[in-house]
């Protein structure tokens, strides 16, 4: 038994990333504005443990902690490679979701920058606690309450196959939740709905250096509240309100350049016959002067569709509304990054937001240094 045991621990591969930093964003209103403008140390650590348990059976996972010291279990999957010798490979448990081409991106190392794409990270008018539209009032999704077009770093409870035919690559998932709201936002990270989510994702590589992307999302976003008359899903099923989301994307690099491309096309089924369309965008460009010197830029933005529904007024009344269900916004980050030794990067991040159909555009810029150590 001893023997065993210690075979089975000399298997384990342990990695990880230890971030901190600092950030001060402006004083604004907005849900940019990190701590509500008060210059903050942060830190984050990030803990990859995998286990190959034999050629075809492999234990995956990711530990992540911030500065709420709160463990957040991002990965934690079982993967079984090459399935009777099909090429097909295949992941059950808390699974990285096959939408888009964020990849290693999820993590400070090899993330030039501070955040996510805004596509990952902004939070809308539509309100998760009650799936109201609180078009005229904006704070009550930036306390939190909103939802994101994306969910974030997108790791959800389900199951994906996946495999490579050529220049080709595939996968399909089946997951608890959606990418809009992911199984991490429902008790114990169960499935919350009446369906399942449903993603594909197909990419070809022509040539090296160059990959294009294609993703279908498609499945209920809303919880099962239909018991519940706060809810604008009371007396309504969940199934029959889905999120369908498409996505293209293309990653290029040559010698010192990179780029990283994706366009989202959202739309959410919302109760009383109203679809809620969002159209978003993010590019990403990088270029090494040195080994040690690397430049970022990136860019954007989401663009909201119209509506004509009941939505709350400034007397908490319905009323009838023309317009855009929220309000467009634009960002523009830039980041220079500095290699002081192979597993040290020091990062220096500026990022400049932009609300439009506003009276006044709160002034929500954020500056930010962070410092990776990846060991």
């Amino acid at each position: 038994m001893l023997c065993c045991a210690h075979v089975a621990l000399s298997q384990l591969r342990v990695s990880g990333q230890a971030s901190a930093g600092f950030i001060k964003a402006n004083d604004g209103y907005s849900q940019y504005s990190f701590n509500s403008g008060r210059g903050s140390f942060v830190w984050r650590w990030d803990l990859f443990a995998d286990a190959p348990v034999s050629d075809h059976l492999t234990f995956l996972s990711n530990f992540r902690m911030l500065q709420d010291q709160v463990p957040h279990i991002d990965l934690f999957a079982l993967r079984i490679s090459d399935i009777a010798s099909s090429g097909v490979s295949a992941q059950i448990g808390q699974i990285d979701i096959p939408f888009g081409n964020l990849g290693e991106r999820r993590f400070p190392k090899d993330n030039p920058f501070i955040s996510l794409p805004l596509m990952n990270e902004h939070i809308t008018s539509l309100c998760a606690s009650d799936y109201d539209l609180w078009t005229f009032f904006p704070s009550f999704a930036i306390a939190g309450d909103g939802v994101c077009l994306l969910d974030q770093g997108l790791y959800d409870l389900g199951v994906k196959a996946y495999g490579s035919v050529g220049i080709f690559d595939f996968a399909a998932a089946v997951i608890n939740g959606m990418v809009s709201t992911t199984g991490t936002y429902s008790p114990q990270g169960l499935n919350s709905n009446a369906g399942y989510g449903k993603i594909f994702r197909l990419a070809a590589t022509p040539f090296t250096g160059l990959t294009l992307g294609a993703s279908y999302a498609y499945g209920p976003f809303m919880k099962n509240d239909n018991e519940d008359s706060s809810s604008a899903l009371f007396q309504h099923s969940a199934d029959d309100y889905p999120q369908q989301a498409i996505a293209g994307d293309v990653d290029f690099s040559i010698e010192h350049f990179s780029l990283y491309g994706m366009v989202l096309i959202n739309s959410w089924k919302y109760v009383h016959d109203i679809d809620l369309k969002a159209v978003s965008y993010s590019v990403e460009t990088r270029y090494a002067l040195t080994p040690r010197l690397t430049l970022a830029v990136r860019a954007g933005g989401i663009n909201f569709g119209t509506i004509n529904a009941l939505v709350l007024n400034t007397y908490y009344v319905p009323s009838l509304y023309s317009g855009k269900w929220d309000k467009d916004v634009f960002r523009l980050e830039g980041a220079v990054g500095y290699r002081l030794e192979r597993e040290l990067l020091v990062k220096v991040c500026y990022q400049i937001n932009k609300t439009y159909n506003v009276l006044t555009d709160p002034i929500d810029n954020v500056f930010a240094v962070q410092t990776v150590l990846s060991f």
